[in-house]
């Protein structure tokens, strides 16, 4: 069984706002996910699936390093900006936790280049038949884009990027794509605390399912119903033992990720939308303060639980 843990950071960012404390508000005042259909896929069979779009996002003010903005995709910034705001309330390097003792754990969605850059790596990977063609996309599509824009669609890029913003160089961990994925870095990391292998765990998701690639996807494969609204997200919880945490600190316990046969079920979704990878966290910093069900059945079909009090 997973030890009890103490969370001592929250981040969030979703549809409704760009902290925890803007979601919780707006969520107050009756507002809920509101999608439409993406633009880009009109007259495709995904133009009446709908996305609900972020709050404006300045991520220069996170991430003043120029150079570095270069190397991160939508879902690199969203976990960056999660993690700097669990990471201001927890302050383990300013309590003194060498950063070789915290811990990274990361669960990341479905990737995808920004759609202007794909298309012009995919016209350039065509055959003179008009298929795609190895040879083509080695010879003449990887040339067409900048070198920079690989750095997008890596999984692993969210993970790198926080860890270098934020100066952590302990054990990690990287799950995909997922919701059982994003629960299972979560019980992953309590583990590795209760084991002693850390002092600090900081398990943070991103997940842009409103990309138009992502979106298709979702729906060609049955993950996203004709009804859901598709949300980007993130969030980051930052967790240490009890007895070394701060006092007075939400406590976590009972984590469990069972394998599952009922049908998929995310609590958050009628409120945020559906945000995938990023609805574990999502469910464990909102559950309280909206008394939705602790329990979620994902896409990979395991059902995530939790008591948090």
């Amino acid at each position: 069984m997973c030890p009890e843990l103490a969370i001592s950071g929250i981040g969030v960012l979703t549809c409704l706002g760009d902290s925890l404390p803007a979601t919780l508000d707006a969520l107050a005042a009756g507002r809920r996910a509101q999608g439409e259909p993406y633009p880009f896929l009109a007259g495709t069979p995904f133009a009446a699936q709908r996305v609900a779009h972020m709050p404006a996002l300045d991520i220069g003010v996170y991430v003043p390093d120029r150079r570095m903005r270069k190397f991160m995709s939508r879902q690199a910034e969203l976990a960056a900006v999660a993690a700097r705001q669990a990471l201001k309330q927890a302050a383990p390097l300013e309590r003194g936790i060498a950063p070789e003792r915290i811990g990274l754990y990361a669960g990341v969605g479905l990737t995808a280049m920004d759609i202007d850059t794909s298309i012009r790596l995919l016209k350039k990977s065509l055959d003179e038949a008009g298929a795609f063609s190895h040879e083509a996309f080695a010879r003449e599509g990887l040339r067409a884009i900048h070198p920079l824009w690989s750095f997008h669609s890596l999984a692993n890029m969210p993970a790198c990027i926080v860890s270098v913003l934020e100066g952590i160089k302990g054990d990690n961990g990287l799950y995909t794509p997922w919701e059982d994925q994003t629960a299972f870095a979560l019980i992953e990391a309590a583990f590795a605390l209760g084991r002693g292998d850390i002092d600090c765990a900081v398990v943070v998701a991103s997940d842009t399912p409103s990309h138009p690639a992502s979106l298709a996807e979702l729906t060609r494969g049955g993950y996203l119903a004709p009804t859901e609204i598709a949300a980007d997200s993130a969030a980051c919880l930052v967790l240490e033992r009890p007895e070394t945490a701060p006092a007075s600190k939400k406590r976590l316990r009972n984590l469990e990720l069972v394998l599952s046969d009922a049908p998929r079920c995310d609590p958050l979704a009628s409120f945020i939308g559906r945000t995938v990878a990023a609805a574990p966290l999502l469910l464990v910093a909102l559950a309280d303060a909206l008394d939705v069900p602790r329990r979620l059945n994902g896409c990979g079909g395991h059902t995530f639980s939790f008591e948090a009090a």
